[in-house]
């Protein structure tokens, strides 16, 4: 089991799970706040949406959501400094 999870929409599924994270869907705030509380108990770090949760907490991440006003490489910079490293943007060409 990966110590990294991903909380969101299945179309985020694909770069998550290429990064070895262990991929959760969310539709919503309420089930995204019932997941964290949950996934808090075997994980180290968790992803989600700035659209799925309001503020982080430990061990959570919020990435900017890829609205068309923002800028798309928002996400990929915010990855790469959890991660620590380069990551490939090339899944943010695709809706």
């Amino acid at each position: 089991m990966s110590n990294i999870a991903f909380i969101g929409p299945t179309n985020y599924y694909r770069v998550f799970k290429l990064l070895g994270f262990d991929c959760f869907e969310s539709k919503n705030k309420k089930e995204t706040e019932e997941l964290i509380e949950e996934l808090k108990k075997s994980y180290d770090l968790i992803f989600t949406t700035e659209d799925l949760i309001s503020s982080g907490g430990l061990g959570v991440v919020v990435l900017p959501g890829l609205k068309k006003t923002k800028e798309k490489t928002a996400l990929k910079k915010q990855v790469e400094k959890a991660l620590g490293g380069a990551v490939s943007g090339s899944f943010l060409d695709s809706e």
